[in-house]
């Protein structure tokens, strides 16, 4: 029988984001909700609302909110992508002058695989 990766490319939805000079697997999925709102500490949705807000205003400073909100994406894509951390640890591994092209990097790979909200509560509620 055929393996689906001798068929197609499984691996579609990774990629890598560089901290310290390291590849860091990264993918947003909907295993990803749970470790957004674990480091964000508020509901997915607010999440993405803030995340909107922030780019709204179209030249991002690196306030605190911010910074909040871009650890979050990242930590949750890190841990997605199989890499265990803590959000502490991933605060304190990205040095505040990498974080902007990181970000850049994972926000790329998150609007790419963005789900709405109502469409991750539907899949919760199908019948199996």
């Amino acid at each position: 029988m055929a393996r689906l990766s001798d068929l197609v490319n499984v691996n579609i939805n990774r990629d890598t984001i560089r901290i310290q000079n390291a590849q860091i697997p990264v993918i947003f999925t909907m295993k990803s909700f749970p470790y957004v709102e674990e480091a964000y500490g508020k509901p997915y949705h607010v999440f993405e609302r803030d995340v909107n807000r922030m780019l709204d205003k179209g030249k991002v400073t690196l306030g605190k909110r911010e910074v909040k909100l871009m650890n979050a994406l990242i930590y949750a894509m890190v841990r997605s992508g199989g890499t265990e951390c803590t959000p502490a640890e991933i605060e304190n591994a990205i040095p505040l002058s990498d974080l902007p092209a990181i970000f850049e990097t994972a926000f790329n790979i998150f609007s790419n695989q963005n789900f709405q909200v109502e469409d991750a509560e539907k899949i919760k509620q199908e019948k199996k």
